[in-house]
């Protein structure tokens, strides 16, 4: 049995909708870090059903789904990258001072123009 166009795009649409709730109820529930493996999973499943239904990534020459394999490749490397360089920084709070009255841009102004003292 084949089923049509609308029916797959419907289809997917409600998939897509049960996902999205699916990652909205997940906020709500405390799961630690159980919450962030659950929602990339879920994440997941909606890259490939966009993928397999909207790209027609199933039914393409074997050269566009290594382009399509590729560009996830660098993008998982960029994501890896970027948190190799969020675990590399220090956690402390960068030295901030208090900027002093009457310099420049430092303390609030009345719309008038005089310093509030």
């Amino acid at each position: 049995m084949k089923v049509s166009s609308i029916q797959l795009l419907v289809a997917v649409w409600v998939g897509l909708l049960v996902l999205l709730a699916l990652t909205t109820g997940s906020a709500y529930v405390p799961l630690g870090i159980g919450n962030t493996l659950i929602n990339l999973a879920i994440a997941t499943f909606k890259v490939a059903l966009i993928a397999v239904a909207f790209m027609h990534l199933n039914r393409s020459d074997a050269v566009v789904r290594l382009a399509a394999g590729a560009a996830i490749l660098f993008l998982s490397f960029l994501a890896f990258l970027s948190f190799g360089d969020f675990l590399t920084r220090p956690r402390e709070p960068a030295p901030w001072t208090v900027p002093q009255e009457g310099a420049a841009g430092g303390g609030p102004y009345e719309p008038s123009g005089e310093a509030v003292r």
